[in-house]
């Protein structure tokens, strides 16, 4: 009887030890790289251009980014983690607006290349393990994002006068996601994020690494 209470005993410690070992192998330190597309609205109605303000409406945009995270597992649920992403393309239109110069209206034709130039955000992420190799995940913070637009007026009526400007636009506020990461090694896998920031959707997909 004592044998087999010894023995029980020592299996269960085994199993506690076996179960610790994988909770310390989901904890610790990670990495993600991978690239993005932010969709967002940028408010040209108060554009100056030259001195003249100029209202080129609510425009939307689409930009390819890159975007980097770095967190801390600090256990099976629960992590924090920082992001940054950065723009590596932009978003052209054209536009013909008139305007009204020393009481003529005159069309001015404004070519627009719309940026958006970064944003960071801070998480707390809270993670569901489905199985040993997939984690569903819901995360909430709160960061900023940066919009630009550069601005070529040319006035046709004015033998073909052009005028430069620009506008900048900040967003600064709580984010919120979820997303899904499945690792195809222990260390290694793919994690693809939804996350809203203001007026800001940003889809991303990630290659991940755990150190």
């Amino acid at each position: 009887m004592i044998r087999a209470l010894t023995l029980t005993g020592a299996m269960l410690a085994s199993l506690a030890l076996a179960g610790q070992a994988v909770a310390d192998d989901d904890e610790g330190l990670y990495i993600n790289v991978g690239g993005t597309i932010l969709s967002t609205e940028l408010d040209l109605t108060m554009t100056e251009v030259q001195g003249q303000i100029v209202d080129l409406g609510v425009q939307d945009t689409d930009i390819t980014m890159i975007n980097g995270r770095i967190g801390y597992r600090l256990n099976d649920y629960l992590a924090i983690e920082g992001e940054a992403g950065f723009g590596v393309g932009s978003d052209k239109f054209s536009q013909i607006v008139p305007v009204d110069v020393a009481g003529t209206v005159l069309d001015i034709n404004a070519n627009i290349d719309l940026n958006v130039d970064d944003y960071y955000v801070g998480f707390a992420r809270g993670i569901y393990p489905v199985s040993d190799d997939l984690d569903i995940f819901a995360r909430v913070g709160y960061g900023q994002a940066t919009a630009s637009a550069g601005i070529q007026a040319t006035i046709e009526q004015l033998a073909g006068i052009s005028a430069n400007g620009s506008v900048e636009d900040k967003a600064d506020d709580f984010a919120y996601g979820a997303g899904i990461q499945f690792d195809f090694t222990d260390d290694d896998g793919i994690r693809a994020d939804y996350t809203r920031l203001d007026k800001t959707d940003i889809i991303s997909v990630a290659y991940a690494r755990r150190f």
